[in-house]
Parts: C-alpha cells; structure tokens; sequence
C-alpha cells in the first residue's frame, strides 16, 4: 500500500496549480515531500498539508 501521493493529486485535493506544488516541494514547504533523484516524480506523505502561506479559493 502506497503512503504517497504525486503532485498532480496534491494539486486536485487542494486547488492549486502542479507546478505550485512542484515548487513547494523544491522549496522544502511541503513536509517529508521527497524525490528519489534529481528530476525524479515527487513522493509526498498522503496526510500532508499545504504550508502555512496557502490561502484556500473560496
């Protein structure tokens, strides 16, 4: 059973762009987010939440 999720459904759960996420990611904003290498698919923890900066759509 996979504990992670990718960007791409980060970005569905929250409402955000990928590439915001990616860049959280890059920036360390997203807890225990990680990759396997360099330019390899970002693993982030299911029960992760967005940082503190993030403000909801309404």
């Amino acid at each position: 059973m996979n504990k992670t999720i990718g960007t791409k459904e980060f970005a569905e759960r929250y409402g955000v762009d990928q590439g915001t996420v990616t860049r959280w990611c890059r920036e360390g904003k997203i807890e225990n987010a990680y990759q396997d290498a360099p330019g390899s698919p970002w693993h982030i923890p299911k029960d992760a939440k967005p940082p503190a900066s993030y403000k909801p759509k309404k």
